[in-house]
């Protein structure tokens, strides 16, 4: 089954923020962990994954971002912005598979597919408007959600922009026919549609508490310009949130591909290791039904009603989910330009890394509730965590003190079990001679490791499903935690004698082991990073996949790992 996940599409008139580049990589981190759990993009078997991100260029706020940034055209000024996206998302190791823009030509004729197919169908119809309309929303609000502000100004209540009163001839769109079924889609048919479920509840109330109105979905050219022409009719340009949701459509194949379910070629999507790669879709209508869309809490109206109800209208199958999270907080408060606090993420990439950055943005969220981002944590989660931790382990078992290829080749080429490679040498009594002390409890640490370790991949494809990453990264410091513990506790640099010997090498290649297989596991969390603690205990790319996230599984690795002078993977600069 070939899935596909998506980003937002985002809004290119300013820079990317902070938040970006977390629903980027709540899309990337689902993305790789299923590219690391199937088949390679350019193996023989099937591709099972894709991931869509990109821009949405169209609407008034670019036009007029545009001007105010003395571009000639607001193509010239998007086309600067996707570059400075792009930026963003490869130094932030976002693997997407396609960058689609809603300028592209493949898109624009899907938008006029799927109007065409709306209008085919009845569901639009030109009349006069009057309401309020925000300029920054792109959208209009009904009279219940505007107030009064003390200067004169009005604002809504749902995202406290201004909005202005509006008189104009546009298309409208039926929405009012389809409350019914949004209700019984998402009370009955598909209740895990809009995940978690709190922000299902409240879409549910919202359906059942007031009556849907038609929504306008074109402009008149007087007031916008830079948009997609209304089919028939040059005096109107389509809304832009008609034009936007459609990409994700776009993005795999012609909406034609998916009613008909006829296998298409997609030269669009990519992999990095080969751009020129075409990949095949062979059941659009199955891929689009297993498309997952990651969206911000404030854009989930217009996927979780007007998206749906678009699609219903044209006779459309629906996607598989809509993830919704929150946002970022500036320490406790809303990030904005005029309190100075808004975060850069390439200026924390620039201090910190990437990975440092994506593993503290993951370890540090959830999906039901704002998160807050605090700058000097970040810093003090590299140094305690990555470095202390993580780094500091794998570096002490690659001393010149001791040989892992030789504890790997022991081990690695019995028939016995971890735990009966244990039993076995240390079946005799613990002494004082032993130079061990505290037997019991490093043999239960030994067992509690084993046990995670065997569990973590189950337990990271139901966490990264659900995306509960804080959970997830937990459960990693807890078993390099253990580990740290465990070798405190057994202290092998002072088992020197060769009585020692068979413990010393066991305990190395148990500790190691367990770190090979934390590095694969969190190549999803970590790209960068993970790759480079598997560079240093010289695993070769070839076994760097799920299957072989067990022990002994990887029978020669760490050939030239405790060579003397090789620096610590990881450090602070």
């Amino acid at each position: 089954m070939l899935s596909h996940i998506t980003t937002p599409i985002f809004y290119p008139n300013a820079k990317p923020h902070i938040g970006h580049v977390y629903s980027s990589l709540l899309a990337d981190l689902i993305h790789r962990h299923a590219l690391l759990s199937s088949p390679k993009p350019h193996s023989n078997k099937p591709l099972t994954h894709l991931f869509t991100t990109g821009l949405d260029e169209h609407g008034l706020k670019i036009q007029q971002a545009a001007i105010k940034n003395n571009f000639s055209t607001p193509k010239k000024f998007v086309d600067s912005l996707a570059v400075e996206f792009k930026k963003m998302d490869k130094l932030c190791d976002i693997n997407y598979t396609r960058f689609i823009r809603t300028t592209d030509q493949d898109h624009v004729e899907n938008v006029y597919k799927l109007w065409s197919l709306v209008f085919q169908n009845g569901y639009i119809y030109k009349n006069t408007h009057e309401g309020w309309y925000s300029v920054s929303d792109e959208t209009f609000y009904p009279e219940s959600k505007i107030i009064k502000q003390p200067d004169g100004s009005y604002k809504n209540t749902e995202t406290n922009t201004s909005v202005i009163p509006s008189n104009e001839s546009n298309y409208f769109f039926k929405l009012s026919s389809f409350q019914s079924q949004l209700i019984e889609l998402y009370e009955k048919t598909a209740q895990n549609m809009i995940y978690p479920p709190k922000y299902r509840d409240f879409i549910l109330h919202e359906l059942k508490s007031q009556p849907l109105k038609d929504l306008s979905i074109s402009r008149p050219v007087e007031r916008l310009v830079w948009g997609i022409d209304v089919p028939n009719d040059p005096t109107q340009k389509i809304y832009v949130w008609f034009d936007a949701l459609c990409n994700y459509i776009s993005s795999i194949g012609s909406i034609n591909n998916v009613l008909e379910n006829t296998p298409n070629i997609v030269s669009s999507h990519s992999f990095s290791a080969d751009p020129t790669h075409q990949i095949i879709i062979p059941s659009p209508a199955e891929t689009w039904q297993n498309t997952t869309h990651i969206v911000g809490k404030d854009i989930i109206r217009f996927h979780t009603i007007y998206w749906p109800a678009f699609l219903m209208a044209a006779g459309i199958p629906l996607p598989k989910q809509v993830i919704v999270h929150g946002h970022w907080l500036s320490e406790g408060t809303k990030m904005s330009k005029s309190k100075g606090n808004v975060v850069d993420p390439i200026d924390c990439i620039e201090k910190f890394g990437i990975d440092t950055l994506r593993w503290y943005l993951l370890q540090n969220s959830n999906l039901k509730n704002d998160n807050d981002f605090i700058l000097k944590n970040l810093m003090d989660f590299k140094k305690i965590s990555f470095v202390g931790k993580w780094g500091n382990l794998i570096h002490r078992c690659c001393s010149p003190k001791f040989s892992i290829h030789d504890a790997v080749l022991k081990f690695t080429t019995s028939n016995k079990t971890i735990q009966e490679d244990f039993q076995s040498i240390f079946s005799s009594p613990v002494d004082s001679e032993s130079n061990i002390q505290n037997a019991s409890q490093f043999k239960e640490l030994y067992q509690t490791i084993i046990k995670d370790l065997e569990t973590l991949p189950s337990d990271m494809k139901v966490m990264i499903e659900t995306l509960e990453t804080a959970k997830l990264l937990n459960k990693f410091w807890s078993i390099i935690d253990n580990l740290n513990q465990f070798i405190q506790l057994t202290t092998p640099w002072k088992l020197k004698s060769p009585e020692d010997l068979q413990k010393r090498n066991l305990i190395i290649y148990f500790v190691i082991d367990s770190m090979r297989i934390l590095s694969i596991l969190s190549q999803p969390i970590i790209p960068n990073l993970a790759g480079m603690f598997l560079d240093r205990l010289d695993v070769v790319k070839e076994r760097r996949s799920w299957e072989f996230a067990a022990y002994k599984k990887d029978i020669d690795y760490a050939v030239d790992a405790n060579l003397k002078n090789r620096p610590p993977t990881i450090q602070m600069e």
